[in-house]
């Protein structure tokens, strides 16, 4: 038993969650837009895709304009490794999600870690499963379902099939579920620190993943918003902003 290990993640976890209950009687301090409300200056995508409304930041498929892969907006001006992301969303249609310590493949086209968020898609009523859980796009994928703490480590015989070990729980996934709003804004928020990462929806953490995955491991990297191949969707993001740690 390593318990070294065992108590750094308990104290990553005590330390944080404190900060996180009581912040929204800080003011914010330190954050810089990352988008202008205007235009998509800065950003790179295909613009069948997206597009600026009334302040919002639009990526939308139709029945007419579909994707035939998952598409990606970029935010191409600067990398980012540590770092507190925010912003607000909406989604309907299907599964989206914001890449972070990411890079550009080509063809709008990105690689690495992201903070999932969808809308229920299956049936009507079908709960979302993935919102708020830790993933890398082309990559290793699934790393940490929401309620997840995990601990990623390197598989030298399959690079993109690393060993996972669940190391704890921030809650339980449907009763997490009940937080995000489906017919109003939710408030995202990602916390890239070192190897140790923590997706927040309204306040709640969602998932915590600590990447000792060499083989893999990225410490900076591109931030961009994914469409989903599939059904028709659609997701509006504004008050983005970011702070360097």
């Amino acid at each position: 038993m390593n318990l070294t290990r065992i108590l750094s993640t308990s104290t990553l976890i005590a330390c944080l969650l404190p900060s996180l209950i009581v912040a929204e009687d800080i003011p914010e301090m330190g954050f810089k837009p990352l988008f202008n409300g205007k235009d998509l200056s800065g950003w790179e995508g295909d613009v069948r895709f997206w597009r600026v409304e009334d302040g919002v930041l639009i990526g939308e498929t139709t029945e007419n304009v579909k994707a035939e892969k998952n598409t990606f907006l970029i935010h191409k001006t600067s990398s980012y490794g540590d770092f507190e992301l925010r912003f607000r969303y909406q989604v309907s249609g299907f599964n989206s999600g914001v890449q972070y310590r990411s890079t550009d493949e080509g063809d709008h086209v990105m690689k690495g870690l992201q903070a999932d968020f969808e809308a229920p898609w299956h049936n009507e009523g079908t709960v979302d499963k993935f919102s708020g859980m830790f993933f890398e796009e082309n990559g290793r994928m699934f790393m940490g379902q929401r309620g997840d703490v995990v601990i990623v480590r390197a598989n030298e015989a399959e690079p993109k099939k690393p060993m996972i070990e669940k190391v704890g729980s921030v809650g339980d996934p449907a009763e997490l579920e009940k937080v995000i709003n489906r017919d109003d804004w939710n408030d995202y928020t990602i916390i890239a620190r070192g190897n140790q990462f923590i997706h927040l929806i309204n306040g709640r953490v969602m998932s915590i993943g600590i990447d000792e995955d060499l083989l893999n491991f990225r410490e900076d990297g591109l931030i961009g918003f994914q469409l989903h191949s599939g059904p028709p969707m659609k997701i509006q993001v504004k008050d983005l902003r970011i702070r360097e740690l």
